[in-house]
């Protein structure tokens, strides 16, 4: 790819091709619909664009036909029949054969040019040909048609949405307007947790919008970061051209693309998705030069193109496995882990035996891997990409005998119709499954594990390398969180209660690991290299890995993996959001206070500028000092913090706004109390400092100190 390409200029592109609505009142009909079915330029831009970040046409028949069924109707029509013995009725019945196709739909299909039906699987989502209406009158459709008072009808026009495309698990939907139908190339709409909104100015367009999203992800080098810097994200908005596209809106993503030299920037304001902040290069060069252009430092987050990884189904299975490269003593830069024992012995994941609810006529089908513990229950992922957690069985309750409090008093409710309920109170009903389908692929590994406090914790991993955690939400389905995402499939995952907390592992067949400290939330990613299949996380905080070629046991230093990970689970443990400041919510003091702790000096003395005016203003002070006030002083005890004296000097002067009792019939600051008190408490912290080696944090230290006289008086005494 030797010719630069300026993506900053490609909303100019866009505006010269895709169709002008705001000129449509000016327009008689038969004019304006001349304009939409000038097709040609757009697909010339969709070709171009393929174009440019390598895909090439394969030529030869489709691997999509217009006419195939997607794998989710296939699948959700196996299931129907296995459960019921019947299947599916008339196909045609999801379609009006009364609307027009609109003829940009029909030229897509036959692009000679069209990577969905040549590579699918470059786009993980289903079309629906023809299209489809929704409401769907069988029911499979998830989504509604436009409600009353939408912005895009009239009260008598027709309020149904033709479907076209619906991602993977159907979880969204891409429609046009049936009352649109007739036009040539109409816009498209998207079903969210909001109903339906504009995805794309047109079909042309959308076709266009779903290549961006998804070719440079395949075929560029790739930046992705799970919690880019506030002043990276104001950056990029800054400097950076916006495409010219709408937001990008699946799976509670609400993506916005910016354009770059030879990249594009994809930042995402929906909150619900791993990476927020994705930048996809046709060169690595370009991903560099960007970084230095953002004043960002992302050169150990670089992933090379997926494209030049070799594709599991073109590869034969390889003669012997892969050998375990780990040796003894071996470490990595920062010392976060070191080889202690190396032995060809195998290591092969437990093979247990499937439990009585895997066994029974009720198995979900397809079911990949399970796992076991005897208080989260049993826990299954299958080739579809779903989850199915069942709770430990409960005692049966004899007939007419009185249910658990909280419980449901039908047996009915877990009991089959038409059999027999045992009085037998000590029998067990078997509850049922738990589940979600959160994966776009088949799920590889699992793990589960109950924990004192943060309850029931669940991993799972796929065969596209994605990590999800599905911590206990009380009620009804597991919530899936992701939480990490890599080239190659997991293979292997873990949970274990270490002396520092519960922590989670997971492994991917390229040799990367992944741990992460459940109460802080810090992770690292560590290289163990190639032959590891199997881990086991031990709760003395080693580490065994390996595979059919040899056993490697590996200690970790949990202080060196999440460094800090202290204040980061203090931090958790308050809901800023909820803490007011001087000017509003504290949202952003975690963010700050970790800065504060910061290894840079330039950047601690900066995140302490402007803390003082949120904390007081005069003689006031608000709920979000009190919270502040103890990590001020811890980080001032930390022989290593850059700001430790200013630190102090600002605790002072917020002992100086709360100075101590106030006159006979006067109000007292609403919080003082609470801060001078928290102060009082961590006087003996401050005590200590007076100790140390820095005349200047002494000398903060005292000033603090003298401002609670009686307080020193009294310790003396003790």
């Amino acid at each position: 790819m030797p010719e630069v390409i300026d993506y900053g200029r490609f909303a100019e592109r866009l505006r010269r091709v895709m169709p002008r609505w705001d000129d449509r009142d000016r327009m008689s009909p038969a004019a304006f619909a001349e304009h939409l079915a000038d097709t040609g330029p757009r697909w010339e831009l969709l070709r171009v664009f393929q174009e440019e970040w390598g895909y090439e046409p394969p030529g030869g028949e489709p691997r999509w036909p217009r006419w195939s069924e997607s794998e989710h109707e296939a699948y959700v029509r196996r299931l129907k029949a296995e459960g019921t013995d019947e299947e599916d009725g008339d196909e045609w019945d999801r379609v009006d054969l009364t609307l027009p196709v609109p003829a940009a739909l029909d030229e897509w299909w036959d692009l000679p040019f069209n990577s969905f039906t040549y590579r699918p699987r470059l786009y993980w989502t289903n079309p629906e040909w023809p299209p489809t209406v929704r409401p769907d009158p069988t029911g499979y459709g998830v989504s509604d048609g436009l409600p009353p008072g939408n912005p895009f009808v009239g009260p008598d026009d027709d309020h149904r949405v033709c479907v076209f495309k619906a991602e993977y698990q159907y979880c969204n939907e891409w429609g046009y307007l049936a009352a649109e139908a007739a036009l040539p190339d109409p816009k498209v709409l998207v079903s969210t947790g909001d109903g339906w909104v504009v995805q794309a100015r047109s079909i042309s367009e959308f076709f266009l919008q779903l290549a961006v999203t998804r070719l440079p992800a395949h075929y560029g080098w790739t930046v992705r970061l799970y919690d880019p810097e506030p002043e990276l994200v104001d950056r990029v908005r800054r400097d950076l051209p916006e495409l010219g596209l709408l937001p990008w809106r699946e799976l509670g993503a609400d993506t916005l693309a910016y354009g770059a030299l030879d990249a594009i920037v994809y930042l995402d304001d929906g909150g619900l998705v791993d990476f927020p902040l994705v930048v996809h290069a046709r060169t690595r060069t370009a991903l560099e030069d960007l970084a230095r252009t953002l004043g960002a430092d992302w050169a150990d987050e670089i992933e090379s193109p997926e494209a030049d990884r070799p594709d599991p189904k073109d590869q034969a299975e390889p003669a012997e496995p892969e050998p375990l490269s780990l040796r003894v003593g071996q470490t990595d830069a920062d010392g976060r882990w070191t080889v202690e024992a190396v032995s060809d012995r195998p290591l092969c994941p437990p093979e247990p035996e499937p439990p009585a609810v895997l066994t029974g006529a009720a198995r979900p089908a397809g079911l990949t891997v399970w796992a076991a513990d005897p208080d989260v229950g049993v826990v299954a992922g299958d080739q579809a990409g779903g989850l199915h957690v069942w709770p430990p069985a409960r005692p049966a309750t004899a007939a007419g005998a009185a249910a658990p409090a909280g419980a449901d008093a039908s047996v009915d409710a877990v009991t089959p119709p038409g059999a027999e309920v045992s009085a037998d109170t000590d029998a067990e009903v078997p509850v049922a499954p738990l589940s979600r389908t959160a994966h776009d692929a088949p799920v590889t590994a699992v793990a589960c594990r109950y924990f004192d406090g943060p309850g029931d914790a669940v991993l799972s991993g796929d065969a596209a390398g994605q990590v999800y955690v599905w911590p206990s939400s009380g009620e009804g389905d597991p919530v899936p969180v992701g939480i990490g995402r890599r080239g190659g499939k997991v293979v292997a995952l873990g949970i274990e209660s270490l002396e520092t907390g519960p922590a989670m592992a997971a492994v991917w067949s390229t040799g990367a690991v992944w741990l992460w400290d459940y109460e802080s939330g810090l992770d690292a990613v560590i290289h163990l290299g190639p032959g590891i299949e199997t881990l086991i996380l031990e709760p003395e905080g080693v580490l065994t890995v390996g595979g059919p070629t040899g056993t490697a046991t590996v200690r970790l230093d949990p202080e060196r993996l999440w460094p800090k990970r202290d204040l980061h689970g203090f931090l958790r443990r308050f809901e800023w959001e909820e803490l007011e400041s001087a000017r509003g919510p504290a949202t952003d003091f975690p963010e700050r206070i970790l800065r504060m702790a910061s290894d840079d000096a330039e950047v601690a003395e900066e995140a302490l500028n402007g803390l003082p005016a949120l904390l007081i203003e005069g003689e006031k002070v608000f709920p979000a000092t009190v919270a502040t006030v103890p990590f001020l002083v811890l980080l001032a005890t930390e022989a290593e913090n850059h700001v430790r004296g200013p630190l102090l000097s600002l605790v002072t002067d917020i002992a100086r706004a709360v100075s101590g009792p106030v006159a006979a019939g006067e109000q007292p600051e609403e919080w003082a109390g609470n801060v001078r008190l928290m102060i009082v408490n961590l006087l003996p912290a401050v005590a200590e400092l007076l100790d140390g080696s820095d005349p200047g944090v002494r000398e903060a230290a005292r000033r603090l100190l003298a401002e609670f006289p009686d307080e020193e008086a009294r310790s003396e005494r003790e």
